[in-house]
């Protein structure tokens, strides 16, 4: 059996990042770190980025603050929160009145609005500055 990183991450062929927190996520510290270590992996050209999960997405106060550290916004430019229902989506506006981020954040409910709203925030030139290991 194959050992799958927590959570799965992929950069999408528009040069989009995705992370999938999979079923009833709360995102932890060690959780947002492996997320922050595999986006390092994937590209160190600053990116949107994709969150999703299964349930409402929720989060420790150590990840929250993690999550806005000076190494996770080198390389993110903005991201969309996929958030399953209209009371996620609420909570998740209401946090964002008091705990705004530093980049763009905005909760969607439908991926391809989410992935049109990103795609404001992709890089201009190409991919050039990829992770190799």
């Amino acid at each position: 059996m194959q050992n799958t990183p927590y959570p799965l991450v992929w950069l999408g062929d528009e040069g989009i990042l995705r992370i999938d927190y999979g079923r009833n996520p709360r995102i932890d510290l060690a959780a947002i770190s492996s997320a922050h270590a595999q986006h390092r992996a994937l590209s160190l050209t600053p990116r949107p980025v994709l969150i999703r999960g299964e349930g409402t997405l929720t989060s420790t106060s150590e990840a929250e603050a993690f999550s806005i550290s000076a190494p996770v916004c080198a390389i993110t430019t903005a991201v969309a929160l996929m958030q399953p229902n209209l009371a996620a989506r609420l909570a998740v506006k209401l946090y964002l009145i008091y705990h705004r981020p530093p980049y763009p954040c905005q909760a969607f409910d439908d991926e391809a609005q989410a992935l049109a709203w990103l795609s404001q925030y992709l890089p201009a030139m190409p991919e050039n500055n990829t992770a190799r290991g």
